[in-house]
């Protein structure tokens, strides 16, 4: 054989190997959740300004801007929950490139323990992962936990909702002590309608939505001790 077509057989062979290799990837869907909300509040906003002054009975144009509320808010509590369930799987893998800063025996503790967590709430999901790595867990009277707790009540207030009379109000007014006054209301709203849902899905909900989700990741992150999680969502 001469040593041409030696070296186009190595290729050859070079070029099959690479081609049947298996190639195994896991993608992270927390950061498009949050540039979801982010670009949701941004529709939201946008929407606003131009139903300022308008026919407010135009009830296509109401039901796209409550949309893009309620997107906002499922979409940030979504990446809430999906972070941190990618870092405890990332712990499985042993990923020293997205968990740098725990140590072996850390990441050990948090794949040991995610079957038991995994169906847990998701802040205790949180919780658990930061006493597991050493580290005292967030205060819950506090923020950046407190208003993560009324985003996810928020966004269960959404799924799971229930119709309350007015003069009959529970699971509704409990929601507006939490929030009203965390954002602006909705300006499309008449200050005569019920709190929840009409005055508190406005564009400042939306708003508020992703970057209380965002500095929750955050923080837990830095307390943690690994690389914040964030990938510098624009904020509207």
């Amino acid at each position: 054989m001469t040593r041409r077509k030696e070296v186009e057989l190595k290729a050859e062979i070079s070029t099959a190997t690479s081609v049947n290799a298996d190639v195994v990837v896991k993608h992270s869907m927390s950061p498009s959740h949050f540039r979801a909300a982010a670009f949701f509040a941004e529709r939201s906003a946008g929407l606003e300004d131009e139903l300022r002054g308008t026919d407010l009975r135009d009830e296509a144009s109401k039901s796209q801007h409550r949309a893009y509320i309620v997107a906002a808010v499922a979409s940030a509590v979504m990446g809430l929950e999906a972070c941190i369930n990618e870092i405890y799987l990332d712990a499985c893998d042993r990923s020293q490139r997205n968990l740098a800063g725990l140590n072996e025996q850390t990441m050990a503790l948090l794949a040991e323990w995610w079957p038991e967590v995994e169906p847990r709430p998701i802040l205790l999901k949180y919780q658990h992962a930061l006493l597991l790595a050493g580290k005292p867990a967030m205060l819950k009277g506090e923020n950046p936990y407190q208003d993560a707790d009324n985003l996810i009540c928020l966004r269960n207030a959404l799924t799971h909702y229930k119709p309350e009379w007015d003069d009959s109000l529970h699971v509704h007014a409990g929601l507006r002590a939490r929030l009203e006054g965390k954002f602006a209301a909705n300006p499309l709203s008449s200050a005569a309608a019920l709190w929840f849902p009409h005055q508190c899905l406005g564009g400042g909900c939306a708003r508020w939505a992703t970057p209380t989700a965002e500095t929750f990741v955050s923080e837990f992150c830095r307390r943690l001790g690994i690389a914040t999680r964030i990938r510098s969502t624009p904020q509207p």
